[in-house]
C-alpha cells in the first residue's frame, strides 16, 4: 500500500522539485569556473588539512594547490556529479509517503537533502583525493595518468553511492543497487549523448564509457542477485494469509 501511495500523482510534485533541483546543480556546474565552486572546494580544503595535515594556496584561477601532497584542486574536483545522485538518494530517502506534509516541511525535507548530499560528498571526495595521491603512482606503472585518476575516481564514487542508496533502502537491496548503477550510467553516459558532448569527441566518449560500464556491471550483476534471492524467498514463504483468517 505504500508503494501505491508513492506512485499516486501528489508525489509528483516532490518529485518535479528534486529533479529541477539536481538538474539546476548540474547546469551550475557545468557552467561555473573554479572559483565559482569555492562551496565546495574550500570546504574540501579545510577537510583535507583537518584530516591529512595538507596546506593548500589559492591561485589566480580559483584552484587550490597543495605543495605538501603535490596536488590541484581544479574545477572537475568538486565532485558535484557525485553530490547531484546522492542529493536524489537523499530525497529518495526523506520524500512523502504516507503522511501529508506542509510547504514549509517539504521545503525543510529538500533542504536537509542538500546538506546531506553535500556533506557526503565532501567525505567521499576527501577519500578520493587520499586514495589518488597514495595509489595513483602505483597504478601508473600498468596505465597512463588519466586513466589511473578516472579508475580511482570511479572506485571511490560508485561504491559509496551504492553505499547509501543501500543504506537508504535496505529493505529492497536490488532496488537499491539497481537505481544507483542505473543513476550512475544515466549521469555519465547518458548525459553526454543527449546534450551532444560525447558526439563532439566519440574516441574519447568510448574510453570514458568503458570504464563506467567496467565498473558498473558488478553493481548490476549484485542488484540482479539480489533480484534474484528477494523473488526466491518470497516463493519459498508462500502467499500471505489474508486479514482476519484463521489459521
Amino acid at each position: 500500500m505504500a508503494e501505491q501511495r508513492q506512485s499516486h500523482p501528489a508525489a509528483l510534485p516532490w518529485w518535479a522539485v528534486a529533479v529541477g533541483l539536481a538538474a539546476a546543480l548540474k547546469l551550475h556546474f557545468s557552467v561555473a569556473a573554479a572559483s565559482e565552486l569555492a562551496w565546495m572546494l574550500r570546504p574540501l580544503t579545510v577537510l583535507l588539512r583537518t584530516l591529512a595535515g595538507w596546506h593548500f594556496l589559492l591561485n589566480g584561477a580559483g584552484e587550490w594547490e597543495c605543495p605538501d601532497a603535490g596536488i590541484v584542486l581544479v574545477k572537475a574536483c568538486a565532485g558535484v556529479n557525485f553530490m547531484v545522485l546522492s542529493f536524489l538518494g537523499w530525497c529518495w530517502a526523506w520524500r512523502p509517503r504516507e503522511e501529508i506534509l506542509a510547504p514549509w516541511q517539504r521545503v525543510l525535507r529538500l533542504v536537509a537533502a542538500l546538506a546531506a548530499a553535500w556533506g557526503t560528498t565532501l567525505l567521499v571526495n576527501a577519500l578520493r583525493i587520499f586514495a589518488i595521491v597514495r595509489w595513483q603512482p602505483a597504478l601508473e606503472h600498468w596505465l597512463p595518468a588519466a586513466d589511473a585518476h578516472r579508475l580511482l575516481g570511479l572506485l571511490a564514487y560508485l561504491p559509496a553511492l551504492a553505499l547509501q542508496w543501500w543504506l537508504i533502502d535496505r529493505e529492497r537491496p536490488a532496488r537499491a543497487f539497481g537505481l544507483a548503477a542505473g543513476l550512475y550510467g544515466a549521469l555519465m553516459l547518458g548525459l553526454p549523448l543527449l546534450s551532444g558532448h560525447a558526439l563532439d569527441h566519440p574516441r574519447a566518449y568510448l574510453h570514458h564509457a568503458a570504464f563506467v560500464l567496467a565498473l558498473l556491471a558488478p553493481l548490476a550483476l549484485v542488484a540482479l542477485l539480489a533480484a534474484a534471492l528477494a523473488s526466491r524467498g518470497s516463493r519459498a514463504a508462500g502467499p500471505r494469509p489474508r486479514a482476519g483468517a484463521c489459521g
